[in-house]
């Protein structure tokens, strides 16, 4: 049976293979806003639910992976400090020490990129609302001057 420290890192880097997986489908996200393929987007919208219910699912087995290995250690559940207590165990432990630490980076440079994406289609996503709503507006307002609609949604009938 593996040890706690490489199902620590064997969880890190599931959660990535997750989150990578999640970024991919941010990117194909954006380019569907971009494009207006609103179909395309509600499928994505569809599978990024799925997505989102193992990202939860993997971040609760981390979270427990860390907090056992940490007990062991006496240590806060914390990669970097689970990382210091497994060199400060000695050298037969350094390797274990480092495919967490190698682990997490790769996670967290994942995490970055997704924060990145996630920033720009929530940007898109507010400039799409606006000119949706700016084109409401302007509707609206075309309606009441060519077709003569008045204060109270009546038409004038008047010429």
């Amino acid at each position: 049976m593996p040890s706690k420290a490489v199902l620590l890192a064997d969880t890190l880097l599931k959660q990535d293979e997750i989150l990578s997986e999640l970024l991919d489908n941010t990117l194909k996200q954006r380019e569907a806003l971009k494009g207006g393929r609103l179909s395309v987007l509600q499928d994505l919208m569809s599978g990024l639910r799925h997505v989102s219910v193992r990202c939860q699912a993997i971040e609760t087995k981390r979270t427990r992976s860390a907090e056992d290995l940490s007990r062991d250690l006496g240590c806060a559940a914390v990669v970097s400090d689970i990382v210091s207590a497994l060199r400060a165990a000695g050298a037969e432990r350094a390797d274990e020490a480092q495919l967490i630490e190698d682990s997490a980076k790769k996670m967290m440079e994942t995490v970055k990129k997704l924060k990145m994406e996630m920033a720009i289609l929530a940007r898109l996503m507010e400039e799409a609302k606006t000119l949706n709503e700016m084109l409401i507006s302007e509707w609206q307002k075309l309606g009441q001057k060519f077709l003569g609609v008045g204060a109270m949604g009546t038409f004038d009938t008047r010429i």
